[in-house]
């Protein structure tokens, strides 16, 4: 079991954030500690592109896929299987890349890919996640 709290970059919206790495097989690189968002609003996850670049993930044959958001605007992003590091565990993950997410949000830990991997019960009021 592990708690982790919520994080607030302004002090007033905090949101689950936990700390992760990101690894890619074809060339061994492995990110140091980064952040992301658990957010169940999220059908997969999501990752900036330029993360997946300095992975050393070649995106220049990779076919795009569209994604609608709840404010039905749209996106393309390209997928790419990558080593997740979370939580004590690690194991290959689908992600969706993209330099369509927000600066602030880097990365996104969705439904398929983190969810299915682990209990998670999200604390508001004591501003903490749990996950198991």
């Amino acid at each position: 079991m592990a708690k982790y709290p919520y994080f607030s970059p302004d002090n007033k919206t905090f949101k689950p954030w936990i700390k992760i790495s990101l690894g890619y097989r074809k060339t061994h690189k492995v990110s140091p500690g980064v952040i992301a968002l658990v957010d169940s609003g999220a059908d997969v996850c999501f990752c900036k592109e330029d993360i997946g670049i300095w992975l050393g993930i070649n995106f220049s044959r990779k076919e795009q896929t569209i994604f609608t958001t709840a404010n039905r605007s749209t996106f393309r992003a390209k997928k790419e299987t990558i080593t997740l590091y979370a939580c004590g565990k690690n194991y290959e993950c689908l992600f969706y890349f993209t330099n369509d997410l927000p600066h602030e949000t880097p990365i996104i830990l969705g439904q398929v890919g983190f969810f299915d991997h682990f209990k998670i019960t999200f604390d508001l009021r004591n501003k903490e996640i749990e996950i198991l």
